[in-house]
């Protein structure tokens, strides 16, 4: 094929080439020391940020992780954007960058990259070719035995601390793709499936944002909270701190720093419940001279 062809033949991909070039752009610019902080899913989304559970697919930690995702996007995506075109492509792509997304924060940390959309593609694909012969050569046993064990070597060194991966993003990416295949392949199915999509989706948003305090899993979950409500206290922003320190005890209940810093900010705008939360920090930290004498000068 001549590099005219080749480049005639990418263009035919705007949607998948497009997502990819902003995804290699973003990463560079990261690499580069750029601020990209806008980008990534962090507890800005509980206070109307959600873009950033899309925009977070876009980022990628190092080469490996970045070349790893954009080689199956490229081939799970285009496949899907010569089928279905390129508004039903990108339409799709969005879904399963919400789901996967939403529910890694919901749960865990948060993450970056287009892992979760590539398992979504994958799973998408997956039942397509058992009921499309167009999607047939994509496919194949050794690709499922490839994303089902890194799969389970990403859950082993997650739990094993020795680095931490998105692997509930890859679990919902799969689940809203296999569930989004039968939504294609099933036309007189379709009503129930897209319902019981957009309840998921629903369920996805609420769970990142309203339920997330309740929900979390993760060890460290509010943690930002934390850290910017002490910032907004050093910055006499006491409002803005009270409004992140109550949010991180909804985490961490038990963290008596947390529970001081609030008594702090409480204090500065005469609020009487300051000594209730130097009291709980005393309670949990009895040894701590600093939460004693906060409750001594006080009373």
């Amino acid at each position: 094929m001549s590099p005219l062809s080749r480049c005639k033949e990418v263009i035919r991909y705007p949607v998948i080439l497009g997502i990819a070039l902003l995804a290699v752009a973003v990463t560079i610019a990261w690499w580069a020391g750029k601020d990209i902080s806008p980008l990534f899913a962090n507890a800005e989304i509980r206070r109307g940020q959600v873009w950033r559970l899309v925009t977070s697919i876009l980022p990628h930690t190092d080469f490996l992780h970045l070349a790893f995702n954009l080689y199956w996007f490229w081939i799970f995506g285009n496949a899907i954007e010569r089928v279905y075109g390129h508004f039903r492509t990108l339409l799709l792509v969005l879904l399963l960058a919400f789901g996967s997304s939403s529910f890694e924060f919901a749960l865990s940390y948060g993450g970056v990259g287009l892992s979760g959309v590539g398992y979504g593609l994958f799973g998408l694909l997956y039942v397509l070719s058992k009921h499309d012969d167009r999607f047939k050569e994509y496919i194949h046993q050794k690709t499922v035995n490839l994303f089902l064990g890194w799969f389970v070597f990403c859950v082993f060194t997650t739990v094993t601390h020795i680095f931490n991966v998105g692997d509930v993003a890859h679990a919902a990416g799969a689940a809203f793709g296999w569930i989004l295949g039968y939504a294609l392949v099933l036309p007189r199915g379709r009503v129930p499936i897209v319902t019981g999509v957009a309840a998921l989706i629903l369920f996805g948003f609420a769970a990142s944002t309203i339920w997330r305090p309740h929900l979390n899993l993760a060890s460290k979950g509010g943690y930002d909270e934390g850290a910017w409500g002490y910032d907004a206290l050093l910055a006499d922003q006491n409002q803005e701190a009270i409004r992140w320190l109550r949010d991180a005890l909804i985490y961490q209940p038990r963290m008596a720093s947390y529970w001081f810093n609030l008594g702090l900010a409480y204090e500065r705008e005469n609020n009487p419940a300051a000594q209730a939360a130097y009291r709980r920090a005393h309670d949990l930290e009895p040894s701590n001279k600093k939460y004693a004498d906060a409750i001594a000068t006080r009373q």
